[in-house]
């Protein structure tokens, strides 16, 4: 039986504490929980003044109780069991961390009195976090991180150290996003909220306390003055004095009408939060790629049934879900021929994981264990087996005797042989007499992930949770196809390449099964719930990860001597995370520019091996740094220059769990990567720029709308999704204008100009089979001077600096020179410098973003204008100048970015600023890209004074890949 299930005595307890607005009972009988009752008072100014209001204790419990429920369905583990009367509900039992989390999106109240230069309603994005310490005689005072630290707090036996602070802010932002939300579909603003944590005797870090209409601000369509919170109690001014000598709150200070006032507020909230709730659930439900991330929602159950579990036992409403069967039984069994067929057969056991069917595997020899074959085959059926999945090798008769043996469908799996590559294996699987069938798929890795593919596909119709998982399994495998080609493509799971070495199949994001975004010891938890026993059965929930391929002079734990061991228990017992949590929660309460929150050591990860990761990691090593490159490619030009590498696919999620333990944060190189994988990685390291910027970035469309939002000009689109509609946006834009696939398209791939005389068909074909899109954006065709682009960096603590604007030289759509700076008026250099910061601000960039831009001239006033054209949240070729030509190089200051350091200068060579540098009119810095062959005028290259020479080692020099590039300095 469930916790929610269990049925407690509340009968019998004994009192624990008490506070202003609830007290707190031990079950005797099950001391690991307790009963929070809560009182109808309402007290202000730390109890300065107090009243009674009617219902309160009801309206506040069930408020408690609905967040608790969003919070739960958006995986977030919270102390919440059970509501067991109208003011009352069942809570693990904790000891409390005496600190209160404040989480602000937007900047009023307290904040506003400590920082009068703030404007009131100034957006934090990220949000702001902040601690007090719980002290009513001190009434809470504000902490930083150190003064925290120097407390030597131990809580439950856990000591408070950076980590655990860590954990706190991330699941705290967590909280306050999947609440946001909710409450964004009641055209509601949260615009604060505070929140408190507990440790279980287990170890177990959970968010606890109450959140009710005490804990947050909120603000109905955004206007303060419609605020329905505790605050317009706080506002209300106490008619009279306390009495003479009395030290004591001032009781009863409301009149009926503001008593009143105040209840129904309490009482909307209270009836608002069923709709959170609702909200939450049927986002959940529908798995929603934009919910909040899951982390403890049950792993058969889908959110909407475990919500409606939840309401079920506490007799609000009846369960309608009820085709989602509770599955936990193995429904598939996979047998082999020997161990060394583990390597190939374990893709269909990740498969099936993924796909949330259970299932079981066992090794039985058609040849040297023909009994223990038998055995299987003639009693699988009746131990509820509805599938077997059978590889062998050479001879391979197991499947077709099997087959033999029992009624069940049988699916079997040619594996790769010494003799004949796997050949003899598929014929002696596939030649079978009539009447004993066997579905023999192809030979190895392929095989085998499409033996467990066929197996879920049979299931789906009796499982719809099944059937769900498996459309979203192939909603993936869709999204995860490139648009267009490139060099050294990453070998997917589908692909008909057999890998040397098979790689466990990616894990996409699904309801039914453990989320990416679970602390890494629920994984383990869940793990270890597998049982092996003595007939080699493994019952297995998750797949086995296996350890990726890495360079041979990197351990598991090589990396990490620089790094002090965790405090924080260990074994089965603890939920708390032995993970890094991600370093965006290490934002400080006070921003602290020079605040080292990487120290030199650390371990900078790059995603993507190319010669910007190459850079990024020379730039890494000079500040002290070591860097882990993770790629597809054998020999990528960036792991010449760095510490460790992963040679992986990016959508291996097994080796992303271990990229993730080894690096302590990390970036990525290039715009063209799958968005999953890098959110996946933000569940367990932090990852700069945020990817919700990156899924910006590769949407032409997406990127243009929110360029728009800001007021920052770009060229007039129009979205287009089919041939009917490039013809009628064609109509809204006019000719000339620009047709380009909507996304992956790069270095003029998948673009055409359009003018009356060129046949709409055709471009529309040719835009979308050159990037393999299926949408496509329609861009007025812009008359520009030149083309240039900033690039702007922005530190954690939210600092801000962009490079001088340069003017940049294509040829045949590839960047061929860039000037810097470029020699445009100073207005325009300054209309750059105040869009990158703009953008860079509004979404919440942590890293450098280039913005490209076309100079447009207004040919009757002679006014020069900024068009904002793309967007790339990475270093950028047209700021490779910057090594040589400025202080900090748009490398080095990626490096800063991301490890929380203060930003460097970006002033020119000799020191000099970017004005100073247009008025005295000095030559510009050229920097000239190599491609293909030019590389080898190497030698004549070094002999050029002022010439700087970067040679990317990047293998063939084919026509049109950029080599290296040399920047030429005055």
């Amino acid at each position: 039986m469930s916790i929610v299930n269990k049925e407690f005595d509340t009968s019998d307890k004994t009192f624990l504490a008490s506070g202003k607005t609830k007290s707190i009972y031990q079950l005797n009988k099950d001391d690991q929980y307790v009963l929070i009752v809560s009182n109808s008072s309402i007290t202000a100014g730390d109890g300065a003044k107090k009243d009674v209001l009617p219902n309160k204790d009801i309206y506040s419990t069930t408020t408690t109780v609905n967040v608790f429920k969003v919070l739960q369905l958006s995986g977030i583990q919270t102390h919440f069991i059970k509501q067991v009367e109208p003011n009352s509900f069942i809570a693990k039992k904790c000891s409390m961390i005496p600190l209160e989390v404040i989480v602000r999106r937007l900047a009023t109240g307290s904040y506003l009195k400590r920082n009068t230069h703030v404007t009131e309603g100034t957006k934090f994005n990220p949000c702001l976090i902040e601690f007090t310490f719980k002290d009513d005689v001190q009434h809470d005072p504000l902490v930083t991180e150190t003064d925290i630290l120097g407390m030597d707090l131990k809580i439950g036996g856990v000591a408070i150290t950076s980590k655990v602070l860590s954990q706190l802010r991330h699941i705290a932002q967590q909280s306050f996003e999947a609440l946001e939300k909710a409450w964004q579909s009641l055209d509601v603003t949260l615009v604060d909220f505070k929140v408190e944590f507990g440790i279980t005797p287990q170890g177990e870090l959970i968010l606890a306390d109450v959140i009710d209409n005490d804990s947050w601000r909120i603000w109905p369509k955004g206007d303060k003055n419609l605020m329905k919170d505790k605050q317009v109690y706080r506002n209300i001014p106490v008619s009279s004095p306390s009495p003479s000598g009395n030290s004591g709150p001032i009781l009863n200070t409301l009149s009926d009408h503001q008593k009143k006032m105040i209840e129904d507020n309490y009482a909307w909230v209270a009836s608002s939060t069923e709709k959170l709730v609702e909200f939450t659930a049927a986002q959940t439900s529908n798995n929603n790629p934009t919910s909040s991330r899951s982390n403890s929602v049950p792993n058969i159950h889908s959110a909407q049934q475990y919500h409606n579990n939840v309401n079920n036992n506490n007799n609000n409403q009846q369960t309608n879900i009820n085709n989602l069967v509770n599955i936990n039984s193995p429904l598939v069994g996979i047998i082999m021929g020997s161990q060394s067929d583990w390597e190939t057969m374990k893709l269909a056991a990740n498969t099936l994981t993924t796909l949330g069917v259970p299932f079981e595997t066992k090794i039985v020899s058609a040849h040297r264990t023909p009994d223990r074959m038998f055995d299987y085959a003639r009693s699988a059926k009746s131990r509820g087996l509805k599938i077997i999945i059978a590889g062998a090798g050479g001879a391979a008769h197991l499947p077709g005797m099997v087959a033999a043996l029992t009624p069940l469908p049988v699916f079997g799996v040619p594996v790769q042989s010494k003799a004949l590559s796997g050949v003899d294996s598929l014929l002696s699987i596939v030649q079978m007499p009539a009447g004993i069938p066997v579905g023999t798929v192809a030979i190895g890795a392929a095989g085998a992930t499409n033996a467990a593919l066929l197996a879920a596909a049979a299931l789906a119709s009796f499982y719809p949770s099944i059937e769900l998982n498996l459309d979203i399994y192939r909603k993936k495998q869709t999204d995860a196809v490139a648009d267009a080609p490139v060099d050294n493509p990453p070998i997917h799971p589908h692909s008909h390449n057999i890998p040397s070495a098979p790689q466990p199949i990616s894990t996409p994001i699904t309801p039914l099964t453990p989320s990416p975004s679970n602390a890494t010891s629920i994984l383990t938890a869940i793990h270890n719930n597998s049982s092996i026993n003595n007939n080699n059965n493994i019952v297995a929930p998750l797949p086995v990860h296996p350890t990726p391929l890495i360079n041979n002079n990197l351990t598991p734990t090589s990396s990490r001597t620089n790094r002090s061991q965790s405090p924080l228990p260990s074994g089965n017992g603890s939920n708390i995370s032995q993970d890094k949590t991600p370093l965006s929660t290490f934002v400080l309460s006070t921003c602290r520019p020079s605040a080292l929150v990487l120290p030199p050591g650390s371990v900078i990860g790059i995603l993507g091996g190319g010669q910007l990761a190459r850079m990024t990691a020379i730039a890494a090593a000079q500040l002290g740094y070591k860097t882990h490159i993770f790629c597809p490619e054998s020999d990528p030009s960036a792991t010449h220059v760095s510490t460790y590498f992963t040679k992986s696919n990016y959508n291996n999620y097994s080796a992303l769990d271990s990229f993730a333990k080894q690096v302590d944060v990390v970036t990525y190189e290039f715009e063209n990567i799958m968005v999953e994988p890098v959110e996946y990685l933000t569940t367990k390291v932090a990852v700069f720029p945020d990817p919700k910027i990156l899924k910006t970035c590769q949407d032409r469309v997406m990127e243009k709308t929110f360029i728009q939002s800001l007021d920052i000009p770009t060229a007039k689109f129009q979205s287009v999704e089919s041939f009917e509609g490039l013809k009628s946006a064609i109509e809204k834009i006019g000719y000339p204008a620009i047709l380009k696939s909507n996304t992956m398209g790069y270095d003029g791939k998948g673009q055409v100009k359009l003018t009356d005389s060129v046949d709409l068909e055709q471009a529309w074909k040719k835009v979308t089979s050159e990037t393999s899109a299926s949408k496509a954006i329609l861009e007025q065709y812009i008359e520009f001077e030149s083309e240039a682009s900033v690039i702007v960096a922005r530190g954690l603590d939210g600092s801000e600096l962009t490079f001088p604007l340069v003017t940049n030289k294509h040829r045949n759509h590839i960047l061929r020179q860039t000037i810097a700076p470029a020699q445009l008026p100073e207005s325009l250099h300054r209309q750059a410098r105040e869009i990158g910061n703009k953008i860079a601000r509004s979404n919440g960039l942590v890293g450098v973003l280039a913005v490209e831009l076309f100079v447009v001239k207004n040919q009757t006033t002679g006014d020069y204008q900024l068009l904002v054209n793309e967007l790339a949240p990475r270093p950028h070729n047209s700021g490779h100048w910057t090594i040589e030509g400025c202080v900090t190089s748009q490398f080095e200051q990626l490096i800063r970015c991301v490890c929380g350091l203060p930003l460097g200068s970006v002033d020119l060579m000799k020191r000099i600023t970017e004005e100073e540098y247009i008025q005295q009119q000095l030559p510009p810095i050229v920097m000239t890209n190599l491609l293909g062959a030019e590389v080898n005028s190497w030698e004549k290259t070094l002999q050029t004074k002022g010439s700087h020479l970067h040679i990317y080692a990047k293998g063939d020099a084919r026509e049109g890949r950029k080599m290296g590039h040399i920047t030429q300095l005055p």
